[in-house]
């Protein structure tokens, strides 16, 4: 080795050891090349290659071997760089003839890495990217030759089998996306490809940060938000606030997006670097202009909400801007919307004073209910997006109201008066009549009273509809319909918030027996289903009225079309588990869930099978038939595409099964029956699962070893319930032949030990003796089922001789 490789070599090894003297090691190792030049009678180019070809020695040493500590390999990094960039401040010259260029030096590396791009080994092609990474840096000129090379060769290992591969080409081909004026589109198009779809988080999280934002890769960029990993997500908001500092550069749309998503991730670290982007760069740029802010945000967006809720808990909103006028005829969508969230944020923090300062008298929101309301009834427009505002007004201005005292009995009195005109408007939105109600029960000290309030408001509903004279063209059926749904609409918002059951109430039996006993029984499907959902929601608070309905909606189920039968699917399932079982017949709620246990419609059978597992799991309905039904569900190849069914199943499960030994040896009683159905479906249409897939599942559900019961503190394992499995399978055979091949597979799987009573001992092998017979045909089932009763066979003579050594000790 000669002094120059020798020089070179010592210097990588030191580096390797002591970060804290690259520069300086950089910088003594070019001036030792000076003054070895300037002692040598050798020509500059000579010099220049014994030196090029040394460094390149100490590069290729790094990168082929295998075995490089995380630390050293890091420091090995860090001094290349280093002496990169000495090669910039050092001058090595002789007669004018500069020795170190850095750009050439730069691109000599880079043609001699290129060639171990394609290495076999792959720590070999980590090394090369890596290298390739940090020269690509340093880069001032390179000649399209080497590009074109250096560009294909990353876009082909950023889909290296290996991710740490993957990881290193994909940061150094982000150098090649090319100017924002020249954007090389089909490197752009590997970088997006590879953060929207690599398996490696890794990967979408270096390319994520690294690539540019550009208007292509702006919603691929945006679509990361949700993305599994959370260092993904939270690299977002990362990315957004390095490269967008000030939101007017980014569409209204992307800002709402990331904000919606980013304030409710269910990460505690994603919401905090949303809020930071956010509170500490998006809202800065705005210099506390809060209203123009929230327009810019779309107050009507579930973004804009958020945002300034995350902005009050930061301290970063201030009221002095409000004034007296803003409560007037300068009301604008911006500021109720700010004054609805403020006062909720205070009212939530219990700052009782400072609410009471903040809010308006009750006299001024009366009035401006009273302009608003007026304005939706009369709108002076026929612009639905103008319609659509005026109703967001009003909503606020409901829930601004709701956060009042009402101590004030003179604003008391006119609120109530408004809200009662508000209560008759026609077409008012659900969410204005929820608030309306919401209020009336603040202010008024009983239910009674509310009830008093709506029968009154329907009554006259119905009465100024009767006293009214149409306009010519109007169907007076349709007419009565509106009028009835709109009554239906007020009375289901009522009941929506009944906390108490209202007995004998006077202006319930009202509202019950004069519009919604009458709506069951209509001929208007929609008609019908309002009256259902209203009659439903009686029934949650009111056992007695459920015990006397139950059987309607049983009825009502078998006449409804499919979206009527899945309300009243819920309904039924909402009463049984508030009120118990009782308020229907056990036998006939049976009945009812295996009917619907049969429906072909994916939506209907997903309900149906979600309230019976939730009706199984509490205890409320103990029956085989059902469980059956479920498993077949589970494994049947018509229900693989039904996402929802299936995950509702997998769950409910194993939850079951291994819950109690009680819930075990009820579901070893229905295994069989569901396995010999199953097999031969498969049989026929092979499609699905294969029969030993569903045995071995149903095997590991039913294995007491996974289930442990506690008695008095202490763990006591019960009693094995595969010996159950065994005999109905047995059985199954019998009955059965053409299970008999995945039958015995299936004995094989389960696991009979001791615990298994002599009886059901002496069952399973005289069942074994019944079946042998029958399998002369078939050798390998013949063989497997010799297996197993051998097995059994062996477990009484291990549980015989532990007995006799009792005895003899």
């Amino acid at each position: 080795m000669s002094e120059l490789e020798t020089l070179f070599a010592t210097s990588f090894s030191t580096a390797s050891l002591d970060t804290s003297t690259h520069s300086r090691l950089a910088k003594t190792l070019l001036n030792s090349l000076k003054n070895s030049d300037s002692s040598s009678s050798s020509s500059s180019s000579s010099s220049k290659s014994e030196w090029r070809v040394a460094l390149w020695r100490c590069v290729l040493a790094f990168t082929a071997t295998k075995r490089v500590a995380k630390d050293a390999a890091a420091k090995t990094l860090r001094f290349l760089d280093a002496l990169v960039k000495a090669a910039d401040a050092v001058s090595v010259s002789k007669k004018d003839v500069v020795l170190v260029d850095k750009n050439a030096l730069v691109l000599f590396l880079l043609k001699k890495l290129s060639k171990g791009a394609h290495a076999k080994q792959a720590h070999v092609r980590f090394r090369v990217c890596q290298c390739l990474f940090l020269l690509l840096n340093h880069v001032q000129e390179i000649d399209d030759d080497l590009h074109d090379t250096l560009r294909t060769i990353l876009m082909q290992r950023a889909r290296d089998k290996d991710v740490h591969v993957r990881v290193q080409a994909s940061m150094a081909l982000s150098r090649f996306q090319g100017p924002p004026e020249d954007i090389d589109t089909q490197v752009v198009d590997v970088l997006i490809d590879l953060m929207t779809g690599d398996a490696s988080s890794e990967v979408r999280k270096t390319i994520l940060w690294n690539i540019d934002l550009t208007a292509t890769s702006l919603i691929p960029l945006l679509q990361r938000a949700t993305d599994v990993d959370v260092g993904v997500r939270r690299m977002v908001y990362q990315k957004f606030a390095a490269s967008v500092p000030d939101m007017h550069n980014l569409p209204p749309e992307v800002p709402i997006a990331l904000l919606t998503v980013g304030l409710k991730d269910r990460d505690a670290g994603v919401r905090k670097k949303c809020r930071g982007l956010l509170c500490d760069v998006w809202y800065k740029g705005y210099q506390g202009t809060l209203l123009e802010f929230l327009a810019d945000l779309n107050v009507q967006s579930v973004a804009a909400q958020e945002a300034l809720v995350a902005l009050v808990e930061a301290g970063l909103v201030k009221t002095d801007f409000v004034t007296d006028d803003m409560w007037g005829d300068a009301l604008s969508i911006e500021f109720v919307f700010f004054a609805s969230v403020y006062a909720r944020c205070l009212d939530d923090q219990k700052e009782e004073d400072k609410l009471l300062d903040f809010l308006p008298s009750l006299s001024t929101l009366s009035n401006l209910l009273s302009k608003f309301g007026a304005l939706i009834v009369n709108p002076p427009t026929n612009d639905e997006s103008q319609i659509k505002a005026l109703e967001f007004v009003l909503s606020r201005l409901l829930q601004l109201t709701e956060c009042h005292d009402f101590s004030d009995e003179v604003g008391r009195r006119g609120v109530s008066l408004c809200l009662s005109k508000l209560l008759v408007c026609e077409d008012l939105p659900t969410e204005n009549l929820q608030y309306i109600i919401k209020i009336l029960r603040k202010m008024e000290q009983a239910e009674s009273d509310v009830l008093l309030i709506v029968a009154d408001a329907v009554s006259g509903i119905v009465e100024a509809s009767e006293d009214a004279e149409l306009e010519d063209g109007v169907d007076p059926l349709m007419h009565k319909l509106l009028i009835q749904m709109q009554c239906l609409e007020i009375i289901r918002a009522l009941f929506e918030q009944i906390l108490k059951p209202p007995g004998k109430d006077s202006s319930f039996l009202v509202l019950l027996h004069r519009f919604v006993i009458p709506s069951v029984r209509s001929n208007n499907a929609l008609l019908r289903q309002t009256g259902i959902h209203c009659l439903g929601l009686a029934c949650y608070v009111d056992r007695t009225l459920s015990l006397e309905n139950a059987n309607l909606f049983l009825h009502a189920f078998q006449v409804e079309e499919l979206d009527g039968k899945k309300l009243v699917l819920r309904i039924l399932f909402d009463l049984i588990m508030i009120h118990g079982v009782t308020v229907v017949d056990v036998n006939a709620v049976v009945m009812f869930i295996l009917a619907c246990l049969q429906h072909e419609d994916p939506g209907l059978l997903t309900l149906a099978a979600e309230g019976a597992t939730k009706l199984l799991m509490m205890k409320f309905i103990e029956n085989e038939q059902i469980l059956e039904a479920l498993l077949v569900l589970y494994f049947h190849p018509h229900t693989a595409g039904q996402h929802r069914l299936r995950q509702c199943l997998s769950c409910f499960f194993p939850m079951y099964a291994l819950s109690s030994a009680e819930n075990q040896a009820i579901l070893a009683t229905t295994v069989v029956a569901a396995f010999t159905n199953l097999t031969l479906e498969y049989e026929e249409s092979g499609q699905g699962l294969s029969p030993g897939d569903i045995a071995a599942q149903m095997g590991e559900w039913t294995d007491y070893r996974r289930l442990v019961t506690f008695e008095n503190g202490e763990e006591h394992a019960t009693g094995c319930v595969h010996g159950v499995v065994a005999v109905s399978l047995l059985e199954a055979m019998l009955r059965e032949p053409d299970i008999q091949k995945e039958g015995t597979k299936m004995l094989n799987i389960l696991y009979i030990d001791a615990t298994v009573s002599e009886d059901v001992r002496k069952r399973i092998l005289k069942l074994a003796d019944d079946v042998q017979p029958m399998l002369v045909v078939d050798p390998v089932s013949l063989k497997g089922l010799k297996r197993f009763t051998a097995k059994i066979q062996d477990g009484k003579k291990k549980s015989d001789d532990g007995e006799e050594s009792e005895e003899s000790d």
